[in-house]
């Protein structure tokens, strides 16, 4: 069995967490992620997400809103609290589509791509049999879920899935349409100051002021009127797609190769998944995290806590204390994932 000692042995560089900014010099390619994602419709870019959903849901202040249930906290602004609904999720993070059939015309309703998988033909179906429903696509945890849904808004929160300090980008379903502009500048200091800091310390021997930046940016992170910097909006247009993806994609599949036992998701998910997802017991999920951070290995949480009312909701609720995220993003290599699948398997025996 793996040592699982942090001082034994040679030291590693953080692996996982959040990201460093993103090196300019393999900033290169063709389609650019921005490209890829707006494909030529209108957009607007907030500093995050949930400012650019709660602008897209205040242009419709009668609108009720139905979200999934396993959906992450922060997505919802206290303001839309008492017209929002939720739906339940089923097994293999699909929609419960029965719940939502009671919408009424011009409901916003929320599909989310969870971890990064394409969003499924019933999605597409529903949206296709009520053309009198608001549909927004979040995905916030997808490189590419596949084409948008017809008449469909998307989300996109590129800060979880490469080196960009913000942003929000909200996507018109097409030209006819515009969304809601931001009208204020963010504290751009304040948001690169965690990447910047983790870029320039690429063997992690200052890791505690890196991760204390960033958990006060996060805490800072608030719906508001700003938009996204300059600095990343310029990165998601240099940036290629395919050099994201394609790492993303190898990775998973050599995790996948060794830790199939414990997998959350298909073992065939159709587009590059936000990490490896495993779905265990509480306490072995809690041993298998306090091992991985041992060795700093930066497993996540998708996520601590959801939206909807746990109560309401228990297996949606559930989820946060099962699953865990094992990163296999374009920063990593063959070799770092052997490792990372070695001390899963040491740890999940």
């Amino acid at each position: 069995m793996t040592n699982l000692c942090a001082s034994a042995g040679p030291t590693y560089r953080p692996i996982g967490g959040f990201f460093e900014r993103h090196p300019s010099a393999s900033a290169v390619g063709s389609p650019s992620l921005l490209d890829a994602w707006i494909g030529g419709r209108p957009y607007s870019a907030f500093v995050n997400a949930r400012s650019a959903f709660a602008a897209l849901a205040r242009t419709w202040p009668t609108a009720s809103i139905l979200l999934p249930a396993f959906v992450c906290g922060d997505l919802l602004d206290p303001a839309l609290a008492a017209r929002t609904r939720f739906y339940p999720v089923l097994e293999g993070f699909k929609p419960d589509l029965a719940a939502i059939e009671a919408a009424q015309p011009g409901d916003l309703v929320v599909f989310v791509a969870h971890f990064g998988l394409p969003l499924a033909p019933e999605m597409r179906a529903f949206a296709a049999r009520r053309p009198d429903l608001r549909i927004v696509e979040d995905r916030a945890q997808a490189l590419e879920a596949g084409p948008p849904i017809p008449g469909a808004w998307q989300l996109f929160s590129p800060r979880k899935l490469l080196g960009v300090a913000d942003g929000g980008l909200l996507i018109a379903p097409d030209a006819a349409q515009r969304p809601p502009q931001p009208t204020k500048a963010a504290d751009a200091d304040a948001l690169w100051r965690a990447p910047l800091l983790r870029a320039a310390d690429p063997e992690g021997r200052d890791n505690a002021a890196w991760h204390a930046a960033n958990q006060a940016k996060e805490a800072a992170m608030a719906v508001g009127d700003q938009a996204m910097t300059a600095e990343s909006l310029a990165i998601l247009e240099a940036v290629s797609l395919d050099r994201l993806s394609e790492p993303r994609r190898a990775n998973w599949t050599i995790l996948d190769r060794k830790l199939r036992a414990w997998s959350a998701l298909p073992a065939e998910p159709g587009a590059p998944p936000l990490g490896y997802v495993l779905r265990l017991e509480p306490e072995q999920r809690g041993r298998l995290l306090a091992g991985l951070h041992a060795q700093r290995v930066f497993a996540a949480v998708h996520w601590p806590r959801i939206a909807a009312p746990a109560e309401a909701f228990p297996r949606e609720a559930g989820w946060t204390r099962e699953l865990v995220t094992l990163p296999c993003d374009h920063r990593y290599d063959a070799a770092t994932m052997e490792r990372i699948a070695d001390l899963a398997n040491d740890l999940l025996r």
